[in-house]
């Protein structure tokens, strides 16, 4: 797939095969300056909330970003109008919410729906009640899965038949305090499933179901040896999510710029609620101070939005005069307590307070 924005300058090329994207620098005189796009006319990737309930919260020792809320799964009209809508445009469509989105009753439905109309959809799932079924569609219509990990039966199973399915499979690692030191014992003797195509390190965020005390510090001694271990070679890829880029450019050393992509909320991607609200960043769904209903607006207008503006002058206004600016952006618009950086430059421009809810495992 080739998208020309015309808007923005650019262009992107996409396979879909082996999820490979490449975009360009802004064009001028048909000549590619080599200064990469601030936004895109539409979102490039939509992170879509299909569900709205957990089986494996009496499991789960993560803690949810998504809070407490448990709301009807997104409806599959729901789905296939946002679909509908971003044909031809969005290129990734990578499916989450409350709970493993293989547990929604019409996921099978739902991922060859985006695949026959030119979208590659990708999800994360705890393992829980995953079928044979359901493998054989991901192995027919998924770009690829991530297994987050939890360390049951149930998710080692997964991870074990996607990989015998021959599916192209992640392991998601919630990186905090209570889980750094076992990360980087793991990175040292290369400690993941045999097989598996990348492990992905998320950074705990305080939202949700919040446990401040678990956010990483950048003081910690912990998190630098971390980093230095990125820099290693491994038996797999190793990524970081785009909240990590400032510890990225702060403690790596070997990490190629080319290959970091800051946050993209509001400005190539974008989340979409099970109850149809398009926000910024999936991070804002307790709080939903960036909010448009798509009940009301269309998902152009809602990128276009005086509301998703706001969240990009965040971007804009960060940081000012620091040397990283074009690739860190100033860190997290949400909550300023995840950025790794104590630079001099370090100002984050309003961003809103986070609001805590009040989180229990249920039975």
């Amino acid at each position: 797939m080739v998208y020309i924005d015309k808007k923005y300058k650019f262009f992107e090329y996409f396979n879909n095969e082996n999820g490979r994207m490449v975009r360009s620098g802004i064009i001028k005189d048909k000549k590619d300056t080599g200064i990469d796009p601030f936004m895109r006319s539409f979102p490039s990737l939509l992170d879509i909330g299909i569900m709205g309930t957990c089986k494996n919260k009496k499991y789960c020792t993560v803690g949810c970003y998504q809070g407490d809320n448990e709301m009807e799964n997104m409806s599959l009209d729901n789905f296939k109008s946002i679909i509908d809508q971003a044909k031809n445009k969005t290129m990734q469509v990578a499916l989450g919410g409350l709970g493993s989105p293989n547990e929604h009753p019409d996921f099978v439905e739902i991922i060859k729906y985006a695949k026959e109309n030119g979208i590659i959809p990708s999800y994360t799932t705890s393992g829980i009640e995953l079928t044979d079924e359901q493998i054989e569609a991901t192995k027919s219509s998924v770009g690829a899965v991530a297994v987050s990990f939890y360390k049951t039966k149930y998710s080692d199973d997964a991870t074990k038949r996607f990989l015998e399915a021959g599916i192209k499979t992640n392991i998601h690692y919630v990186l905090g305090n209570d889980s750094i030191d076992e990360a980087i014992l793991r990175l040292r003797t290369n400690a993941f499933p045999e097989g598996i195509n990348a492990v992905i390190f998320l950074l705990y965020k305080p939202v949700g179901c919040v446990k401040q005390n678990n956010v990483l510090q950048y003081n910690d001694p912990r998190v630098s040896e971390f980093f230095k271990l990125i820099d290693e070679e491994h038996p797999f890829k190793v990524g970081l999510d785009a909240c990590s880029v400032p510890g990225v450019l702060n403690f790596s050393k070997k990490v190629d710029k080319i290959s970091i992509t800051a946050c993209d909320g509001s400005r190539f991607s974008a989340y979409i609620t099970p109850d149809n609200y398009m926000l910024p960043c999936s991070f804002d769904t307790t709080t939903r101070n960036y909010a448009v209903s798509l009940n009301d607006f269309s998902m152009k207008e809602a990128w276009e939005s005086d509301t998703f503006e706001k969240f990009r002058s965040i971007h804009r206004n960060s940081c000012i005069g620091c040397s990283d600016k074009a690739d860190c952006h100033g860190g997290c618009p949400i909550t300023k307590d995840i950025t790794l950086c104590q630079r001099g430059e370090k100002n984050h421009a309003n961003p809103q307070n986070t609001k805590s809810n009040s989180c229990s495992k249920k039975e």
